[in-house]
């Protein structure tokens, strides 16, 4: 008798075990997200969208796109409601003055540039073409170590939608994918006001690029955007902000990372 409930007792352990595992795992990787908008009627085609990442219980994660002046914030009621109007790490801009084709690209990084739990997570958009025409609505996908594919049915309200809706969440599996990503280097090094860091994308992506000292804390988020293929350079100042020694800059796009060592003198 002792000896089923020892192994009952073991197997239930075990069972907890995996559970909590799985549900602290935090997997690197890239959320593609893309549809297309429409409308007529009121100021189309200009309107105003934002496109914000929660979790499935409604915790605010990060806004990713938001066109729309601050005067005509009142038309992203929705928005303004679960984000604060946060658009820190978002693509952000003005009222948008045509509809087409969106792609948005989230790393799986909240604002603190970590990379968030596993588990099922919304896209929500809120598409305003109106002082009292849009639309509002959300599509899930599951976060973790597969990868997942959603294909939602286009979604319509008045006279607005969204149609060709894809979301595709893809893992980082193994080493050849969390790798330093194509030509990043910081330079001079030693940093000095005229440093930069230069990278080159194969492909859009939603780059975080974060500063932390040597202890791991993170410094800054220096920069945290969507950007299409193509080579960068970022202005890397410290003038005053730091003291000297050594720190680190971490670069990741979800599909690559890599962190280097730069070293602040005076």
């Amino acid at each position: 008798m002792r000896r089923k409930f020892t192994i009952s007792l073991s197997i239930a352990i075990l069972a907890i075990f995996f559970i909590n595992v799985q549900s602290f795992a935090q997997t690197a990787g890239t959320l593609t997200c893309n549809f297309t908008t429409a409308s007529t009627g009121g100021y189309s085609p200009k309107h105003c969208i934002a496109v914000w990442i929660e979790t499935n219980s409604g915790t605010f994660i990060k806004t990713k796109y938001k066109m729309c002046s601050s005067g005509n914030y009142d038309h992203l009621s929705t928005w303004t409601g679960k984000s604060g109007s946060s658009i820190v790490d978002a693509t952000a801009g003005s009222t948008r003055t045509a509809n087409g084709a969106l792609s948005i690209v989230w790393n799986g990084t909240d604002v603190a540039a970590a990379v968030v739990a596993d588990g099922v997570y919304k896209v929500w958009v809120e598409f305003a073409w109106a002082s009292s025409s849009k639309l509002v609505t959300s599509f899930s996908f599951t976060k973790g170590s597969v990868t997942d594919h959603q294909a939602p049915a286009d979604y319509t309200s008045g006279t607005g939608s969204l149609t060709a809706i894809t979301l595709d969440w893809v893992p980082a599996v193994g080493v050849a994918d969390v790798q330093k990503p194509a030509d990043f280097t910081i330079y001079p090094n030693p940093v000095t006001n005229q440093s930069k860091i230069n990278y080159t994308l194969t492909s859009i992506a939603d780059v975080t690029i974060s500063l932390f000292d040597v202890t791991g804390k993170l410094i800054n988020v220096l920069f945290d955007e969507n950007q299409a293929a193509g080579t960068y350079s970022l202005p890397i100042s410290t003038e005053g902000r730091l003291t000297p020694g050594v720190y680190f800059v971490r670069m990741n796009t979800g599909r690559t990372q890599h962190t280097e060592k730069i070293i602040i003198t005076e």
